[in-house]
């Protein structure tokens, strides 16, 4: 008689969207979004990596762009809600675990200083969330 099983682990990862809203032209803008790593089993060493996002130019400045347009609001990723450094080029970002539960979390924060001169309309940006775990 054969007797088996199957063991699968599962990971899941999960953020919030970014969302401004309207801009500031007298003040910094600020916001803020949980990324969130959930699995079952257990896992050592969570991080996410994050990118740069798909308008960044140059490599080091993360921009969000006005549709097809040339036009951009530059921004930085942080991990505190002060501000302090720009999250580097696929810079690692640790995630805290969520009491006795196989979830892990962090809060990224984004900032983008205020100004006059971007053009009316609706920006965006994607950025690559990668996580790096050892089962």
């Amino acid at each position: 008689m054969g007797v088996g099983a199957k063991v699968t682990r599962t990971v899941t990862l999960s953020a919030e969207d970014l969302l401004f809203g309207d801009l500031s032209v007298g003040t910094a803008n600020t916001a803020s979004a949980v990324v969130t790593l959930a699995f079952n089993g257990v896992l050592t060493d969570t991080t996410v990596l994050v990118g740069m996002g798909e308008n960044a130019a140059p490599a080091t400045q993360r921009n969000m762009k006005l549709g097809t347009g040339t036009d951009v609001v530059p921004y930085t990723l942080h991990v505190l809600e002060a501000g302090g450094a720009d999250i580097a080029t696929r810079g690692a970002v640790t995630l805290v675990k969520v009491a006795k539960t196989n979830t892990y979390k962090v809060t990224l924060y984004i900032r983008s200083q205020p100004s006059t001169d971007y053009a009316k309309g609706t920006y965006s940006d994607a950025v690559v969330l990668t996580a790096v775990y050892a089962p």
